[in-house]
């Protein structure tokens, strides 16, 4: 019995260079995310976002104290998955405040790359503004949450509020930051570019 051959024959000439420009540009868009994910860059960090890296490491300890106790000794610890839960809000929340002021939030910026620069600008501004509104309200709001929270976590005698206010400090300081990156568009010194890799 003869094998057919003909099934993997080469396409014709004509869609080939087509096919070898598109492996090419995903070839160099993934070389592109290779290396900006191999290099971390920690020359811009603050001494605000030491919080979020201090957050980060007790929770990475916690987790692995409750892996540790459950998987290993056969006696987890209870108080370490609430606590975990809460730490891991507090990361959250306090890396979106260095996220705002690095602009490494996640956008979709599709159609913005289509518009001409001044309604970039303009829409880039509106953006601004709303998040700075937005935030700002939802800052206020843990803060009523947290003078309203009744009782104690459950593991440790901490009243519940604390965990809403830290939350409003977060958006308090994300608040901050987008004005801030909002009076600076305004004022023309912040560019209208996107931050991070598109892969459109």
């Amino acid at each position: 019995m003869q094998a057919n051959t003909t099934a993997f024959a080469p396409a014709d000439s004509k869609a080939e260079p087509l096919d070898d420009t598109l492996q090419r540009d995903m070839d160099v868009l993934f070389e592109q995310w290779q290396a900006e994910e191999a290099h971390v860059d920690l020359s811009d960090l603050r001494w605000t976002d030491i919080l979020v890296f201090a957050l980060f490491w007790v929770l990475f300890g916690v987790v692995f104290l409750q892996f540790f106790t459950r998987y290993v000794l056969n006696d987890s610890l209870g108080w370490t998955e609430e606590i975990a839960r809460y730490l891991l809000i507090g990361v959250t929340f306090f890396g979106s405040v260095t996220a705002m002021r690095k602009g490494s939030h996640i956008s979709v910026e599709a159609l913005l790359v289509f518009l001409p620069p001044r309604a970039k600008h303009a829409v880039l501004l509106a953006v601004d503004a709303l998040v700075a509104l937005f935030c700002g309200a939802m800052a206020w709001y843990a803060y009523q949450l947290g003078a309203l929270a009744p009782g104690y976590m459950v593991s440790i005698d901490v009243p519940k509020g604390y965990m809403y206010w830290a939350v409003a400090g977060a958006l308090a300081g994300v608040t901050v930051h987008a004005a801030l990156r909002f009076v600076r568009r305004l004022r023309g010194r912040e560019a209208d570019t996107t931050h991070g890799l598109i892969l459109d």
